[in-house]
């Protein structure tokens, strides 16, 4: 933006080159006035150059996130499938059967471990939106904990976390703004709070 509005004074500067009232003044220092504007042409083009360069540099930016977002998600899923046939596993065990008794401590369901590495990065911590980094870390926190003890918590929690991921790509892809994006945030949490977890 400084670049910009920098470009544009310079461009204002220069047109004062061209009003009748200052031609004297510009014919007899026509060498000065040439550097001059020689010099504001050559800053407005390096301005734009680099303007144009860190627009793009966000743009690549912004690509890569929701690239490593989807990568997230199909993480996500993967220990969301699996999870569902340990617990149909489970749930079909008979009752009397010594399995289930430390069934989840020896066959805990798979952690996306890929979320982890994906928060580290600081692509996405500077580019992820403060309600999705703040609730991310609140559900690897739960995911951690459930995933021992609690088979259909973890599998809530992975559900909450897989909608939260897709929400924040709707965000990078400009396809909901920050406040949509707050709002539905905001519903997930509910809705999986009023069911129980």
């Amino acid at each position: 933006m400084l670049y910009i509005i920098s470009t544009i004074l310079l461009c204002l500067l220069g047109v004062f080159t061209f009003i009748p009232k200052f031609k004297s003044v510009i014919e007899r220092h026509s060498v000065g006035v040439n550097f001059f504007l020689t010099l504001v042409a050559t800053l407005v083009g390096v301005l734009l150059a680099i303007s144009i360069t860190n627009y793009e540099a966000k743009q690549k930016e912004k690509q890569d996130v929701i690239k490593l977002l989807k990568s997230s998600i199909s993480s996500v899923e993967t220990c969301y499938e699996y999870s569902e046939e340990l617990i149909e596993y489970f749930n079909n065990l008979p009752k009397e059967d010594e399995l289930r008794v430390e069934f989840y401590l020896k066959n805990p369901p798979p952690y996306p471990e890929y979320l982890d590495t994906f928060l580290m990065q600081n692509i996405v911590s500077s580019n992820l939106s403060v309600t999705t980094l703040s609730d991310l870390n609140e559900y690897l926190i739960n995911l951690k904990r459930s995933r021992k003890f609690d088979a259909l918590l973890y599998l809530k929690v992975l559900e909450q976390t897989h909608k939260l991921l897709e929400l924040e790509v709707a965000y990078q892809e400009g396809r909901i703004s920050e406040a949509q994006l707050d709002l539905e945030l905001g519903a997930v949490k509910n809705i999986l709070t009023a069911t129980g977890s």
